[in-house]
């Protein structure tokens, strides 16, 4: 974000030790609401922040629709009473909430009330989130565009990508996605991935080893 914005919002992480899956909350400074993204294990800490910072959840916005970053969502609503949402091509991957290890076998059911469309500016409290497609770890995974911060979900990550093998992945779609949507942005973009620490366009364009820009090759 620009220094005006840093000023302004605050983005906390909270870390999933089992999957090291990372939860974020946003919220502006001036307000007692948050968006919570990608609430999953760590849900239960992720309800003590909200608690102890005295913090209502507005909205859940998902990234994408694997177990490891939707089984919170059932808790956090139940505490919030907010609405959540998705792209609609991940709808179906929510009926296998609790299709991973650790993850409660009876999970209660994961819904989503809203769609997230490719393109849309979502307007909150004054701040534009911008949803950017990019299919490839699933056929329906986003990045959240913040100002100059990217909540990339598990497109992107410091020195890798997402998987592709299972249902759904495609090697080449991903590929396509970071080449043309991520590698778009501008390079001081900070990139906050669905799992481990951050990092920015600039260096993911010279150093990753899966998907190097061609200017730096």
């Amino acid at each position: 974000m620009t220094d005006t914005l840093r000023d302004l919002v605050q983005l906390s992480i909270v870390v999933d030790p089992t999957y090291d899956q990372n939860c974020y909350v946003l919220r502006r400074r001036d307000a007692r609401s948050v968006l919570v993204l990608d609430p999953g294990l760590q849900h239960p800490r992720t309800l003590e922040l909200l608690e102890r910072e005295g913090l209502t959840c507005e909205r859940i916005l998902l990234t994408h629709g694997h177990p490891d970053h939707v089984n919170g969502v059932p808790a956090v609503k139940s505490a919030h009473g907010c609405e959540a949402a998705i792209h609609a091509d991940d709808r179906p991957l929510l009926e296998w909430a609790s299709r991973l290890p650790g993850i409660p076998a009876d999970l209660p059911p994961v819904v989503c009330e809203a769609d997230l469309t490719p393109g849309e500016t979502i307007r909150w409290r004054d701040l534009d989130i911008r949803v950017l497609h990019t299919p490839g770890h699933t056929p329906g995974s986003v990045c959240l565009l913040v100002g100059p911060d990217l909540i990339a979900g598990d497109t992107l990550f410091q020195r890798s990508v997402g998987r592709t093998d299972l249902p759904g992945g495609d090697w080449d779609t991903l590929m396509f996605s970071i080449e043309n949507t991520i590698y778009a942005l501008p390079p001081e973009t900070r990139v906050y991935p669905g799992h481990g620490p951050s990092t920015t366009v600039r260096e993911e364009m010279r150093h990753n080893p899966f998907v190097v820009h061609p200017r730096y090759r």
